[in-house]
């Protein structure tokens, strides 16, 4: 995987207290990134599934039971 260094100044004091801690900062930093990436996608996903959803016809409970029996019988 190519990699890329990306660069955050941060105040100093708070950098002094980050050395009290024997923990991976950049590591940290990265698993952050990737959670707000994954929420940021499933966000995008859940507003186009919205937008989908306003143009499609309403669908009975009746044509989804209809539908699920079709798919059972043709296996």
């Amino acid at each position: 995987m190519t990699q890329t260094v990306f660069t955050v100044k941060i105040p100093e004091e708070l950098k002094k207290n980050m050395n009290r801690f024997d923990i991976n900062w950049s590591e940290y930093v990265r698993e952050c990134l990737q959670k707000k990436v994954d929420y940021e996608r499933r966000k995008e996903a859940f507003e186009k599934l919205d937008e989908i959803r306003k143009h499609a016809k309403p669908v009975s409970t009746e044509e989804i039971v209809q539908w699920i029996r079709e798919g059972r019988e043709s296996r």
